[in-house]
């Protein structure tokens, strides 16, 4: 990892501020077992777009940090937090990588192309991760069940196969993650082009 530059390092302190502020304000749908629907992810998604990957990255662990202490779900839900969004900026750099994408000289079906694809790459890391980290860690801790009960608790309260259940929330946010991301990202590059530079 190279080291980061001031620009960059204040960028990702305006965006995790962003980021806690929108996890204490109540703009967010809850689950049955925990999970949110929230904004909290799309500051460090923008994080990622100005910085790059070590900018992303670095903004995911002092998310973790930040949410283990302002976060109602406490240290486990900051885990869950940050690993659904590291796997969100591991699909949007996978896909960068494979389009080449750069902001400075992409058109609007260049941005659509990346987005789809960052999308599919990200939710097909994203979904078995939480499906296994639901499983094997946070739900038996968070319900305060033994593991081979969590998937029959969570079936019944929301009538619909397990891998669903935690899924489909799951594929949801990371729409929010990083199609809000990237509408948020282009309107801030257009008035502060150098931002990049």
């Amino acid at each position: 990892m190279g080291r980061m530059s001031s620009r960059e390092i204040a960028i990702v302190g305006i965006m995790l501020g962003l980021s806690l502020m929108f996890e204490v304000l109540p703009l967010d749908l809850p689950t049955v077992w925990g999970m949110k629907i929230d904004l909290v992810a799309v500051p460090i998604v923008m994080a990622y777009l100005l910085t790059g990957f070590e900018g992303g990255l670095t903004a995911v662990i002092l998310l973790f940090f930040g949410l283990s202490i302002i976060s109602s779900a406490s240290w486990l839900g900051a885990m869950m937090k940050a690993t659904a969004t590291f796997a969100v900026l591991l699909g949007l750099e996978i896909a960068k990588r494979l389009t080449g994408f750069n902001f400075e000289n992409a058109d609007g079906r260049a941005i659509v192309k990346f987005a789809v694809l960052a999308y599919f790459i990200g939710i097909a890391i994203r979904i078995p991760l939480m499906v296994a980290l639901n499983y094997y860690v946070a739900l038996e801790i968070w319900l305060g069940l033994p593991r081979e009960k969590v998937v029959q608790a969570v079936e019944q309260w929301t009538g619909v196969p397990f891998w669903v259940a935690i899924g489909l929330p799951n594929a949801i946010q990371s729409v929010i993650d990083v199609f809000i991301g990237l509408l948020a990202t282009i309107p801030v590059l257009r008035r502060v082009p150098n931002l990049l530079d």
